[in-house]
């Protein structure tokens, strides 16, 4: 980018403290173009132009177009074929140094405008994938004056989106600047051909005015104060740039920063530090030096040397950190006592030197805010995954989350203790304001959270009753949820369940039911046969009934029966308790004070010897076999059975689609599985995979008197997803629907009426039975 491309007078605003957020709606003073009064005066290509603009304002009005938009509007590209049909402009007169001699007269730029016979405004298009620009003009010239605010206002509103999408594309990638002279970007050749410094090259407005430089094509670049007016302040309000001067703007990058709390990228407001420091360094070197020696200040050539010999900014924390260096470099630079005998000279590099200290200065000041949005976007990635995790886990698993704060931001590299305590109270008031939730207390005095979607509260307690029966954390959980459901229930919490169908909540509820009238019933049947063994206790009280009687029969006594009938229930009794069903704990202590199996460890578990029969060789080998098929479907369980899916039959295969979808996602599996990577016969993988799955998953097999020709008679199904309520809800709905539609062929309703009674009421018998 060279000076002679960009025009820096464009980059500074009229009064831009006394201009609000709305002053783009009401006229100002320098907001009307006129009839020019010396139509003599101007350039033939001048005076084309303008008869140019007035017949396509007219055309356009013709058409019967009274709204001001962009698209409507000449642009400064057509000029050229447009000029082609005045015969009276020879060669010359079209030519792209006439063209542009015209554009500033009619524009009176010579003048900043106040008699300009048009006006010029840009407004963005996108061409393919990049942004560029075209320059709108307007003359209609059918009254005296003419307001350009309409003009001016639908220009910019045509290219606000295209503006934010710039925006917000230029704070994810960052500017490229050199990482040895970043300053280079502020240095360019002035027109005697000297190295300049040019402070505003690294402002918002300069970026910008390069992008519109685009739509003047081979034309030079006139200045479009407007336009860069009206992005700056469209930027702020959507709060995508940093006010640095009233005409030096910067751009509020998205920081990227690392788990460790370290930045992957400098911030913009700090690569801008180190690139007016660069610039300005160098600047000094070659001019001010200059001055110095010239003078013979020496001890401003003595200090300034001893600086620049230093190293600096060696190392990233350095970089992030410049502060001090930008204090040393200023002391030196400011008290610099210009000569007055090199007056013009002298002025031009004391007013860029002091333009450079006074941004370097705002710069640094606003180099503080790096670190608040620092904080707030390491809270806010923290928030968003744990807030996004909860929603999701208890739609899919059907569990309560458990949630360790403090866990969860130590993870983000919070090292101070103030913070990571602001961080948790914040953390917790985010999640407690969406989320129902238990707080378990620790034995060390920190709490751990079981957190829920509520909205699928009665799938989960039902998924956890089911659950708990065998498995001791989700009994545990089950009244945690409880809890919650009691505290959401009175009074009724507006979103409780409210993603689950009526129907299915209350179907839900009711096996709620039957599985805890199930669990009581067998909790009174387990306490009974802990106590008593009534099988034993019956036999013995029988038997010695039958003694005592033949007894009394051969004694021809009623004496034994007497005696011989209490003494039997006791018997009896006693029988029924010795002969109970003891715990595994209770065996294992028997066995193990018997001392005499050596097989048996200080805990009561097999230490097998060299002495075991190799019926222990071929379980381990059993064992083997089921782990590597395991592994094995693990690996293929996410191609398979996919979590994201279109329709809920996706999640369900017959055996032919399950070998489809193995092949289509073989190179995945075998990337998933080393053991299967090595093999190089395709065929033979998928057939061990297709083992593996149909090992591992419900297996629903039709009768042949339901099944159907052309419709699977086998159906395979997720373990996990045949657990889930709410994945079978939605599958019986499913085939609910596919059976109202033919609900005249009486096979197909016999078909889909056998899968929802399997799904919905039998689904218990395709499920793995627990293990004793």
């Amino acid at each position: 980018m060279s000076e002679d491309s960009i025009d820096l007078s464009d980059t500074v605003l009229e009064n831009p403290s006394s201009k609000d957020e709305s002053s783009n709606d009401r006229p100002s003073a320098q907001s009307y173009i006129f009839l020019s009064d010396s139509v003599g005066s101007l350039t033939p290509t001048a005076r084309c132009i303008l008869d140019e603009l007035k017949d396509w304002h007219k055309r356009v009005e013709k058409h019967g177009s009274k709204e001001k938009h962009a698209s409507y509007l000449m642009t400064v590209d057509k000029l050229p074929e447009a000029l082609g049909k005045y015969t009276n402009l020879g060669a010359q007169g079209r030519s792209e140094s006439s063209i542009f001699h015209a554009l500033r007269q009619i524009l009176d730029i010579d003048h900043r405008g106040q008699n300009r016979a048009a006006y010029a405004y840009p407004y963005l298009i996108r061409t393919g994938s990049k942004i560029s620009s075209k320059i709108a003009l307007v003359a209609p010239q059918n009254e005296n004056k003419t307001d350009t605010q309409p003009y001016r206002l639908a220009c910019f509103r045509f290219s606000q989106e295209l503006i934010k999408v710039l925006l917000e594309n230029r704070a994810k990638k960052g500017r490229n600047w050199d990482e040895e002279n970043p300053g280079t970007l502020l240095l360019q050749k002035n027109k005697e051909g000297n190295t300049w410094l040019y402070p505003k090259l690294g402002s918002l407005e300069a970026e910008v005015s390069s992008l519109v430089r685009k739509g003047f094509g081979n034309l030079p670049y006139i200045p479009m104060p407007d336009f860069l007016q009206d992005f700056t302040v469209f930027a702020r309000e959507q709060n995508l740039a940093l006010p640095i001067l009233a005409d030096y703007h910067i751009v509020i990058d998205e920081l990227n920063i690392l788990p460790d709390g370290s930045f992957k990228r400098l911030p913009e407001v700090v690569n801008q530090i180190l690139a007016h420091m660069n610039g300005l360094e160098h600047f000094t070197k070659d001019q001010l030096t200059k001055l110095a020696k010239d003078a013979k200040y020496e001890s401003f050539l003595a200090t300034f040397s001893d600086y620049i010999s230093k190293p600096k900014f060696s190392s990233l924390e350095s970089k992030m950190n410049p502060e001090e260096e930008v204090k040393k470099f200023l002391s030196i630079i400011e008290n610099f006592p210009y000569p007055t005998e090199k007056a013009n000279k002298s002025l031009s590099i004391k007013e860029t030197i002091d333009l450079s200290v006074k941004i370097l200065k705002r710069l640094s000041e606003e180099k503080g805010s790096v670190l608040t949005r620092k904080d707030d976007s390491i809270y806010g990635t923290v928030k968003n995954a744990v807030i996004a995790k909860i929603p999701e886990h208890t739609k899919n698993h059907n569990t309560l989350l458990r949630i360790d704060f403090e866990d969860e931001v130590a993870k983000a590299g919070i090292t101070s203790e103030e913070k990571a305590n602001e961080y948790i109270k914040r953390l917790k008031d985010d999640v407690f304001s969406d989320h129902s939730y238990y707080e378990e207390k620790l034995p060390d005095g920190r709490s751990v959270y079981y957190v829920v979607d509520h909205g699928y509260m009665a799938a989960v307690i039902h998924k956890l009753a089911f659950e708990g029966r065998t498995n001791p954390e989700y009994k545990k959980q089950l009244g945690y949820a409880k809890i919650i459901n009691h505290k959401l229930s009175n009074p009724k919490h507006p979103e409780l369940n409210n993603k689950l169908k009526p129907e299915l909540i209350a179907k839900l509820n009711a096996d709620v039911k039957n599985m805890e009238v199930e669990e009581l019933e067998r909790e009174r049947s387990n306490e009974i046969r802990s106590r008593f063994n009534a099988v034993p206790g019956i036999l013995t009280f029988v038997v010695s009934t039958l003694i005592f009687i033949t007894g009394a029969y051969y004694l021809r006594s009623a004496m034994p029966i007497f005696f011989g009938v209490p003494f039997s229930v006791v018997l009896g009794f006693m029988a029924a308790i010795y002969f109970r069903e003891k715990s595994t704990e209770e065996i294992r202590e028997d066995i193990k004070n018997s001392g005499k199996f050596s097989g048996i460890g200080d805990w009561g578990k097999p230490t097998y010897n060299s002495g075991s029969t190799s019926s222990y060789e071929d379980e381990a080998e059993t064992s083997k076999k089921e782990e590597k098929l395991s592994h094995i479907y693990k690996a293929a369980d996410n191609f398979v059975f996919p979590k994201r899916f279109n329709k809920i039959t996706d999640k369900v295969l017959d055996p032919k689609s399950l070998r489809s979808r193995i092949y289509e996602n073989l190179d995945n599996i075998k990337r998933n599985n080393m053991t299967l990577g090595k093999e190089k016969d395709d065929d033979k993988v998928a057939s061990t995979v297709e083992y593996a799955v149909l090992q591992s998953v419900s297996t629903i097999l039709i009768p042949d008197d339901v099944a159907i020709r052309d419709l699977p008679s086998t159906i395979l199904i997720n373990r996990n997803d045949m657990k889930s309520a709410l994945f079978r809800g939605q599958l019986a709905d499913f085939y609910r629907e596919e059976m109202n539609k033919k609900k005249f062929d009486k096979k197909l309703v016999k078909y889909y009426t056998y899968l929802i009674n399997t799904v919905e009421m039998e689904y218990y018998k395709y499920l793995p039975k627990k293990r004793v």
